[in-house]
């Protein structure tokens, strides 16, 4: 029997008692009465859930691995609080999550909205926190010395982006964000990285938008031969589509980050997706472990996503921290604040601020239906 089907209830299970449980925050909750429990934040389901299932289920096997070969070392259960990615609905299940004993850390949030509404709460009960994937630059302010990721943020992103598009023929570059807290943030990067020579105009859409006509009609007017869009792919994948149905922008170059980079962008996009270029502080798994990937594959019954080796290693770090001896949140904190941590494809250690020490920017294009990895922009 596979790992996935001997653990899954275990998680269902933790998600139901977190989602109906809300009680006031609190530095030192009752002792644990359990096995130690490990959290995975995200979007499991709704318009993000394809990136979210992808990092969860690298989550989920890093600790399912451990408790196959942990001996006699104590048990963490995989647990996860699905936010749909929405900082609306984040607050209660963090709550929940802090006032919950048995929790030693969370792997998360997934997008940086949420991750913003949750740390406030993480920091007031001491629960240290390793994202994955979130970028914003400004989540180290509201997160104190519990908040870490793993990935570079968006003051390397941006500039990455700017080159990016800067660097097109003749760049004429319109430039559009999704007023969300990464979207927003990011195109403000590019503007102010991008030469203004280059910038032919800008606008702002809300988080949720399906009819981007006013927005291609700008673009057409503006002259642009190039669009970045801040934002994530639901909406990137109408945005591309009206372009491309608009004679006067069907041949823009479309250029994103990584709230972009997923398969199901497109899915969503079809054939319009195609030319798609994009950043990512990502590795793909297939390109870090072979075996592991195989391994991912058969417990899972897909090839992994975005963000997937991220989620994988944020959680073997906590992981470590545990077989190392430790088994309060104030002990697991001090050891990922003070240690490394060898993971597949990269060693995570963090600086005062929670970012990684070693910082890894990539592009990646979409070439006949699939995401293709191009290389590290420097």
């Amino acid at each position: 029997m596979s790992l996935v089907k001997r653990t899954i209830g275990v998680a269902a299970s933790v998600a139901v008692a977190f989602a109906t449980f809300v009680a006031p925050a609190q530095a030192a909750p009752a002792n644990c009465d359990g096995d130690m429990k490990l959290i995975f934040q995200g979007g499991l389901t709704g318009s993000a859930a394809q990136t979210g299932i992808g990092e969860y289920n690298g989550f989920k096997l890093a600790v399912l691995q451990y408790n196959e070969k942990r001996g006699s070392g104590p048990k963490v259960e995989p647990g996860f609080i699905d936010t749909q990615a929405d900082p609306a609905q984040t607050p209660p299940l963090a709550l929940a999550t802090v006032n919950d004993a048995c929790v030693i850390g969370v792997v998360g949030g997934m997008y940086s909205g949420e991750t913003r509404a949750a740390l406030p709460i993480y920091l007031s009960g001491g629960l240290p926190v390793i994202s994955p994937s979130a970028t914003n630059a400004t989540l180290p302010t509201v997160g104190g010395d519990v908040f870490h990721r793993v990935v570079a943020n968006d003051d390397v992103q941006g500039p990455a982006l700017a080159k990016l598009a800067g660097n097109q023929p003749n760049a004429k570059v319109f430039i559009v964000d999704d007023q969300s807290t990464y979207g927003k943030d990011l195109a403000k990067i590019v503007k102010a990285k991008l030469a203004k020579t280059k910038q032919v105009g800008s606008d702002s859409v809300a988080t949720g938008t399906t009819n981007f006509t006013s927005v291609v009609a700008k673009v057409k007017k503006s002259g642009a031969n190039t669009v970045f869009f801040g934002g994530y792919y639901p909406e990137a994948s109408k945005f591309v589509k009206q372009l491309r149905d608009n004679a006067a922008t069907k041949n823009v170059k479309f250029i994103a980050g990584d709230g972009v980079l997923d398969n199901e962008y497109i899915k969503l996009a079809k054939k319009n997706a195609e030319g798609t270029s994009m950043t990512a502080p990502y590795i793909p798994m297939e390109r870090a472990d072979k075996k592991l990937t195989a391994i991912y594959k058969k417990e899972f019954g897909v090839a992994p996503a975005v963000y997937t080796l991220e989620a994988y290693n944020a959680a073997g770090f906590f992981l470590a921290a545990v077989k190392a001896g430790n088994d309060t949140r104030a002990e697991i904190l001090t050891y990922i604040n003070k240690n490394s941590y060898k993971g597949v494809g990269q060693t995570l250690k963090f600086d005062a601020k929670g970012e990684p020490a070693t910082k890894v920017m990539n592009e990646f294009i979409v070439k006949n239906g699939k995401i293709e990895y191009v290389g590290a922009i420097k």
